[in-house]
Order: structure tokens, then sequence, then C-alpha cells
């Protein structure tokens, strides 16, 4: 009975740690692309580290401080909010709404010529290669809580 018991905990701890918490790295590397394609603001949200996310929300608070200011600026990239809009944004919201924008999906590679490769795992960070029409950059994950998430230097490619 407690070899059941034992295996049993470690098939939920093994299912979280690979789907509930983001997967390998380049799970959530796919699971960032999967997200960014289909304007998913949310779900590029949680593939995001603590620092990554602690940039995207300073920025949000600059751009909170001016909500008329910031109303008109987005029209030039072809997005209408409202200030009240802008006053109510959230880290999800701001990323969904720059992902429909014209100027932003005009720029989106082709994901279905996306290659991700192994990543190369060396303590707390993981590199995971990327191949978009045959330039390969590197995308930085770093290990937070048990689970990997798109670090700082992993945001270049965007």
């Amino acid at each position: 009975m407690k070899k059941y018991a034992l295996a049993l905990t470690a098939v939920f701890v093994l299912s979280i740690a690979c789907f509930g918490g983001g997967g390998t790295p380049d799970q959530v590397v796919q699971k960032l692309f999967d997200a960014v394609e289909n304007g998913d603001g949310d779900a590029v949200v949680g593939c995001l580290s603590t620092e990554v996310l602690d940039g995207i929300n300073e920025g949000l608070e600059e751009l909170k401080a001016d909500p008329e200011g910031t109303a008109a600026m987005a029209v030039m990239m072809g997005i209408e909010i409202t200030p009240e809009e802008v006053a109510d944004l959230t880290a999800g919201k701001a990323v969904t709404i720059v992902l429909s924008s014209e100027m932003v999906t005009a720029e989106m590679p082709d994901f279905s010529s996306v290659e991700i490769g192994e990543a190369v795992i060396d303590g707390d960070i993981a590199m995971v290669p990327v191949t978009f029409d045959g330039d390969t950059e590197e995308i930085e994950l770093v290990l937070e809580g048990g689970s990997w998430k798109i670090g700082g230097e992993g945001m270049g490619f965007m």
C-alpha cells in the first residue's frame, strides 16, 4: 500500500511539474509561441518570469500615469483604447491588446516554420535554441518555484 501511495504521489508531482508548472523549457517556449500566435496575453504572462513581469508592470504604471497620452499614442500603433481602459490595464490585457494590433501582427513570424531545439539546462538556467527563417536565437528560461519561465534575456526574440 505504501508503494502504491508513493507511486501515485510521484505521478501527481510529475504531472504538476510537466503540465501545471509549465513543463520542460522547450515546452514552455512552445506554449509562449502558441499564446503569442493566438493573441492570448494571459497565457503569455503565465510563461514569463517575475523579472520580466516586473518590467511589464513598471511600464504599465508609467502608461497609467498619463492615460490620455497613452490612449493617443496607442492610436498611432493602430490600437483603439480609451483612457478609462488604460487605467484598468493588467499585464495580460496589455499583451493581448498589443498582440492584436496590425503593426505587431504584420511583424509576427510564420509560427509553423519556427523550430524549437532541445534545451541545455545548467542549474536554474536553461537555454532553448529557436530557429526562425534560418536564423537561430537562444531563449533563456529561469527556474522559479519549480516552473520554467521565460527570463529577462529570453525576451530578445520578440
